[in-house]
Parts: structure tokens; sequence; C-alpha cells
């Protein structure tokens, strides 16, 4: 029986990195990108009969993006599922007070790169006539953020290019994407513990999301139990529909 592959780009995140312990809990050998910041969590995986491929790949060059598809679909028999994971912000402004290298950093990365992601995923998937694609959107992608226009701009960017393709790749492949809601991570290390709690006073549920409910969901839409959900944008926010 041949093993499923997880091939996980932007690993080193907060949810790539626990998408990759639910994946590697759940028997798939992993295929993990990162770019400057290193993977350091392999101790906490204990599983001893998965194959681990780590690989650097820099999201902004698009032959990066190639040479590790390529040595990733050389290197393993069978990949299942494509899981795209990156993403940057800047500090809150508004888009007139944004410097243009911010601008264009925050695109060639959030959208840009994940296009190129998403073009080399499913060139191989395709030849397998199986496979699942899952994008990273945002809350803000659906309904904007306020001080936020050039990343709402992207993440807005990923459901559109994650419906497109969920229909140019039917009935081979599947192509859905999760939007978090507020999400305690590196990214959001900049809110202090008073803002936090006002945040989750206006969260139906009452909490912070954590990136384990992320790849909670992640792992539904790649799993057989969501066979029949492709084009999809499954929103992950405790019930909030926006922040600001």
């Amino acid at each position: 029986m041949i093993k499923k592959t997880a091939f996980i780009i932007g690993a080193s995140s907060d949810i790539g990195k626990e998408t990759a312990l639910l994946f590697a809990k759940r028997g798939y050998n992993l295929f993990l990108t990162y770019n400057e910041n290193k993977i350091n969590y392999l101790n906490e995986i204990k599983e001893s009969t998965i194959d681990i491929q780590i690989y650097k790949m820099d999201i902004t060059k698009e032959n990066s993006i190639k040479q590790s598809f390529e040595y990733a679909f050389n290197y393993f028999d069978y990949i299942d599922t494509i899981i795209i994971c990156p993403g940057v912000c800047a500090k809150e402004m508004m888009l007139l007070d944004m410097p243009n290298e911010i601008i264009d950093k925050i695109l060639n990365i959030n959208l840009r790169g994940i296009i190129y992601c998403n073009k080399y995923a499913a060139q191989y998937l395709i030849k397998n006539r199986h496979g699942s694609i899952i994008n990273i959107s945002s809350i803000y992608g659906i309904n904007g953020g306020s001080c936020e226009a050039v990343y709402s701009a992207t993440k807005a960017g990923i459901i559109g290019l994650t419906k497109a393709l969920a229909k140019e790749y039917a009935p081979y492949l599947r192509v859905n994407a999760v939007a978090p809601g507020f999400i305690e991570t590196k990214m959001t290390n900049n809110f202090n513990n008073e803002e936090k709690n006002e945040i989750s006073s206006n969260i139906p549920l009452k909490r912070l999301g954590v990136p384990t409910d992320i790849a909670n969901a992640i792992y539904f839409l790649s799993s057989e139990e969501a066979s029949y959900i492709t084009g999809e944008v499954l929103k992950i926010s405790g019930g909030a529909d926006q922040f600001n």
C-alpha cells in the first residue's frame, strides 16, 4: 500500500507546524518547506514510520517554487494533498500611508507566490487525476479589514483563485480554502492582552482561535470525508464576521 504524503508549503509557520503535526499523527509522509524561519519541531513528531523531507523554498521566486515541486514529486511516490500556508501582513495603516515596498512584499508573498504554487501543484497532481489543494485565506478576504487593505486584497484574491481553479480542475482535483479569523500566532503577537480580551468579547464563542483549529479544518478538507467538497471557503472564526 502506498503511503499518502502531505506537501505543506510554509511549514515553519504556526499553522504550518500544527498541520504538519496532525498529518504526521494520521500517518502521512511529509514534505515541508520553509524560507527564513527553519523548521524546529521535528522532535515533536513521534511517528517513526513516516518519511519527512524538508526543503527551502523562496515563494517570491518562481524558480525556487518550481524546483521544490520537482524535488518533492521525484522523491515521493504519491503526494495526496498540497497545503499552501505562506502569508505576511504589515503594521496596520491606511493604504495611502503604506510604503510601496511593503505593498509589493505583501502582494508577492500572499498572492503572486500563492498563484505559482497552485500552478505547479496542479501540474503535478492532475497527472494522477486525484488530489487536493488547500489555500489559506482570511476572514479579511471575505469582509475586508480597515487599515489592512493590501492584506485583505491578497486574501480575497486567494478566494477567487480557489473558486476558479476548483472549476478548472474538476472532477480530478479538489481545491478549497480556509479563512481563519483571529488566531493566536506570531502574526498576531503585536496585540496586547487587553486588545485580545476585547476581540474575544466580540467573538460569539468568546475565545481566540488557535492554530490547531485551522489544522483540523485543513485535515478535514483534504480527507475522503470531504470528497464532495470543492471550490469552498471554510470560515474558522468562532462565529465572528469581522474584527474592525
